[in-house]
Formats: C-alpha cells, sequence, structure tokens
C-alpha cells in the first residue's frame, strides 16, 4: 500500500472482526476505540452502526446492555461479600446495583408481577360454568362485567 491508497473495504460479515467489535463493547470501549482495536478505519464502524448494516447498531447494543448487567452482577456479589464500613457508599453502590438488575434484567430480578402472559402476550381466558343454587347451568360470556343473574 503506498500513500493515501486505502487498503480492502473490511467485512462486517466476517465472524473474527464481529467477534474482536464484541469483545471490545464487552470491555467497556466505546466505537472510536473499538475501531482501533479491531483495526477498521474509524468512520467505516460509525457508518455500519449507524445504518444499523447487517443489526450492528441492535448487537452493539445488546452488548452494552450485557456489560452493565454484568458489572451489576459483580458489584451484588461484592456488596454481599462486604463488611459494612461506609453505609453510605453502600446504600448508593446497593441501589445502583438493584435499579440496573431490575431494569436491565426483569425475568430473573423485577419484584414487580406482570398481568399478562409470558413477554406481554394475552392471558389465556377460560370460560367457567356456574351452577346456581337452583339447578340451573349459569353460562358466562367471558366479560369482566359478568354477573350471576338475579332470580325473579
Amino acid at each position: 500500500m503506498a500513500g493515501n491508497t486505502p487498503g480492502p473495504e473490511p467485512m462486517l460479515e466476517d465472524n473474527e472482526l464481529l467477534r474482536k467489535i464484541k469483545e471490545s463493547i464487552l470491555d467497556g470501549n466505546d466505537l472510536k476505540t473499538t475501531a482501533k482495536i479491531c483495526g477498521i478505519p474509524e468512520s467505516t464502524l460509525y457508518t455500519w452502526h449507524s445504518d444499523n448494516y447487517l443489526n450492528i447498531a441492535d448487537k452493539v447494543e445488546g452488548w452494552k446492555r450485557d456489560r452493565k448487567l454484568k458489572l451489576a452482577e459483580n458489584n451484588l456479589e461484592a456488596i454481599l461479600c462486604l463488611g459494612v464500613s461506609d453505609k453510605d457508599s453502600l446504600k448508593v453502590v446497593s441501589d445502583i446495583t438493584k435499579f440496573t438488575l431490575e431494569t436491565l434484567n426483569k425475568k430473573d430480578y423485577s419484584k414487580r408481577n406482570e398481568m399478562t402472559g409470558a413477554d406481554g402476550k394475552d392471558l389465556s381466558i377460560k370460560e367457567i360454568n356456574y351452577i346456581i343454587p337452583n339447578g340451573n347451568i349459569f353460562e358466562t360470556d367471558c366479560q369482566a362485567t359478568s354477573s350471576l343473574p338475579v332470580s325473579e
């Protein structure tokens, strides 16, 4: 390569390059540093990211999320093993860790009870038939406003 003649364009389809990008992001590096580590032009990585080429922007955000979760889980483990000496600092670290885990890993750490099915899907509704004291069967239509009939 002589002068300003660029080399061949890096290929994101290259699994080794994608692995290096992932490793760099998981290590906490930004896109600029990641481009240097991976030996690709900074502008190329920024273009791939802004265009979401081969879903790279989505992958990068996922890897950043994974890194935050890992850091929060490491904090949690460290907090559990700490001798409490500075309660104020411990409270701040605990609160941040709790927030991160409950927000980014709801499946394992959330205290919230969902009123939907898994992943926000609808709950299944089953029809219930009631037998009223006079022996008749009252069939519901599965509406929340249904009530037992008033005897005449």
